[in-house]
């Protein structure tokens, strides 16, 4: 199976507000049909009973792991999930982003190389500076409430390595909002930054990626990588996505802050 990094190019990488990539029709179009056709249900990805009564725009997921496990998901899904947390696709997204790394895990990543040092996240331990790499089903319910953002700006935990946002709208979602918006910090980061939304006016939006099918945005972790999810307005449709990453045991984003990572000085 082809991933969805098979058109990527270091030509393509975006560096303003950090470094990104975005790729249009990631998969090729029967491929990506039938993983659109075949997209596992709410009661899989929430649970029977949640799916019962999703809450408004109220976010859902399952990992790779624990879906690869399960009969009642497609063939093709298991065959995607296996693909984008191979060790490979691992090296791929260090060497795409080679020289746009953190450096406090740059020097890290050399064990990426090495055999039996990518994992895969729930299945295998997170010892010894082992990466565990994820492919996370998830989807944003449905908007039966006021409008509203699932997660405004923030960081993603600090121990993850890359995020990834493979887009599966439906055909006829005729929904507005729920695009991926980029922010930078207004002047210097705040204290803290692991928290679910930081601070409205500790950031300042940059640009907005269309939520689209068949395409993909992925980034580093760093202290700059700050995104979030546009107001969606009213609507019956979920909003589908794969998020696909990759972490190390320890949160190194936040256990060593560099001084021009700190907030200003009072």
């Amino acid at each position: 199976m082809m991933d969805v990094l098979s058109r990527a190019s270091r030509l393509d990488l975006q560096l303003n507000p950090f470094p990104h990539l975005v790729i249009q029709d990631a998969l090729p179009p029967n491929l990506y049909a039938e993983l659109s056709a075949s997209f596992p249900p709410p009661k899989i990805i929430a649970g029977r009973q949640a799916a019962a009564k999703l809450a408004s725009n109220r976010r859902y997921s399952m990992s790779a792991w624990p879906l690869m496990l399960r009969e009642d998901v497609a063939a093709p899904w298991k065959t995607f999930l296996e693909r984008h947390t191979a060790p490979d696709f691992v090296r791929t997204v260090v060497a795409l982003f080679a020289g746009h790394w953190d450096e406090r895990v740059a020097s890290r990543l050399k064990i990426a190389s090495e055999d039996g040092t990518v994992g895969l996240l729930y299945r295998d331990a997170n010892a010894g500076g082992r990466i565990l790499a994820d492919a996370r089903i998830e989807i944003n319910a449905p908007v039966s409430a006021d409008a509203s953002s699932a997660r405004g700006a923030h960081l993603d935990t600090p121990n993850r390595l890359y995020s990834g946002l493979f887009y599966l709208r439906e055909e006829g979602d005729d929904s507005t909002g729920g695009e991926l918006e980029l922010f930078r910090w207004k002047s210097r980061p705040t204290e803290i930054l692991d928290v679910n939304e930081l601070p409205p006016d500790s950031v300042e939006r940059v640009t907005a990626i269309p939520y689209r099918a068949n395409q993909l945005v992925i980034f580093p972790q760093s202290i700059h990588a700050l995104h979030g999810v546009g107001i969606r307005h009213t609507t019956p449709h979920i909003r589908r996505y794969v998020f696909i990453t990759s972490e190390f045991e320890d949160d190194w984003l936040t256990a060593d802050r560099r001084a021009e990572d700190m907030p200003e000085p009072v």
